[in-house]
């Protein structure tokens, strides 16, 4: 069944601010119920037709980035995939990113805040439908 609002993280667990971006994801998806899904940013950047198209289907999407790299939201654009929402966890949270191999170091809170703003954009967005 399609999701309602795809969820497109950066999700790289590189770094602090990767690693966050797809907890956060995975937390939203489990208190859902459905109405969320994660995309697959590998698919994505590999250009699986598949994927591709339905990831164009979902009716709303949400981009979560780590850093001012902006990954995600250049593999879309390359795509020529629209999203409802960016997100931007150096820029919007001030999180900085602190490098390769730092995969643990964030806090609870960061998540926990990101969550609670994220799913303020979901509710927002399906209260519009």
């Amino acid at each position: 069944m399609l999701p309602k609002v795809g969820l497109v993280a950066c999700n790289s667990g590189a770094s602090n601010t990767g690693t966050i971006t797809g907890k956060v994801a995975m937390e939203i998806v489990k208190e859902t119920n459905g109405e969320v899904g994660v995309c697959s940013l590998p698919a994505l950047t590999n250009k699986i037709p598949r994927q591709t198209a339905l990831v164009k289907r979902i009716p709303h999407l949400i981009v979560i980035d780590g850093c001012h790299n902006e990954c995600t939201k250049k593999i879309l654009t390359n795509l020529h995939i629209d999203y409802d929402v960016y997100i931007n966890l150096e820029n919007d949270f001030q999180i900085k990113k602190k490098g390769p191999f730092t995969s643990l170091e964030f806090s609870d809170e960061d998540v926990e805040k990101i969550k609670k703003y994220v799913l303020g954009k979901i509710k927002e967005i399906l209260s519009n439908d």
